[in-house]
């Protein structure tokens, strides 16, 4: 006689998003007569499968400083169930049910796919894509974005080549699962190649935040705006965004060509626009 747990689709749809450190790609590759991923996971009883509030965050696909926000905002937060104060361990079910019910994970239809143009410094450009990727954007333009997913060798291999050099690459365009078209200006580099025991491979790239911008819509290029001497007046014929930056036309008598404002372009509804909408010196000028 054998016992077979019960599970619904739910927690079924859930594996993936609960248990990011798995090579879900090779298990649902794997060929016949090749052993699975799954056979090496050691089995852990449902009161013991804990997790560290780094792995919470993979989870979520956010930073650790987003789940420890959300513990000091949250009274719902699940409380700790083993661990110290400084590493507190979680229930695994408990975070997934709580991130669930806020709306900061959602039940996957099907794999999760990141596609991103990359552009070399030689301009070279290539299309790749990343399965089961997790995306962290940081918060503070002092910090790194990251972002890693399943590639092929020869995805990675060039990847590795465009990134190459002191200046790295530049992304052109980012589509990832929970974040809008992203794009970065430069340094984009490969920080880590993981080949995992059942042969995948998993890349990681990172980039500087305040590099970090918005996509062009229907396009690889990046929305870029200005910060300008003067600010805007009421004849300003000219796009005006709220970080204070315009877009000059030729025609604007404030801002024409001809007077060269500009003091510095920004990639568009990035973290940079967000920090310089909240200094008024970007329409007193410099």
């Amino acid at each position: 006689m054998t016992t077979v747990p019960l599970y619904d689709a739910r927690d079924v749809a859930l594996l993936e998003v609960g248990r990011p450190s798995v090579d879900w790609r090779a298990v649902r590759t794997i060929t016949a007569g090749r052993r699975s991923p799954l056979a090496g996971l050691r089995p852990v009883a449902p009161d013991s499968d804990r997790v560290f509030l780094a792995e919470v965050a993979r989870i979520a696909r956010v930073g650790r400083a987003a789940v420890v926000n959300w513990r000091r905002r949250h009274d719902d937060f699940p409380d700790p169930v083993a661990g110290t104060d400084v590493h507190p361990q979680f229930d695994r079910r408990q975070v997934v049910a709580w991130l669930l019910a806020h709306d900061k994970i959602g039940i996957p239809a099907g794999p999760t796919v990141a596609s991103l143009v990359l552009a070399g410094p030689n301009g070279a450009t290539g299309r790749f894509r990343l399965d089961d990727p997790w995306l962290a954007l940081a918060d503070d333009p002092a910090g790194e974005g990251v972002l890693s997913g399943w590639s092929t060798d020869t995805d990675a291999d060039t990847v590795a080549e465009l990134a190459a050099g002191g200046f790295g690459a530049s992304l052109r365009r980012l589509n990832a699962p929970g974040s809008g078209p992203l794009a970065v200006l430069g340094e984009v580099r490969v920080i880590d190649r993981f080949r995992s025991g059942a042969g995948g491979l998993r890349l990681t790239l990172a980039w500087p935040a305040c590099l970090r911008g918005a996509a062009s819509a229907g396009s690889v290029g990046v929305e870029r705006h200005a910060v300008a001497y003067a600010g805007p007046g009421e004849a300003c014929a000219c796009e005006r965004h709220d970080c204070g930056g315009v877009v000059p036309v030729g025609w604007c008598r404030e801002h024409g060509t001809e007077a060269s404002p500009v003091v510095e372009w920004h990639p568009g509804g990035g973290i940079r626009c967000t920090l310089l909408a909240g200094r008024s010196a970007v329409t007193t000028g410099r």
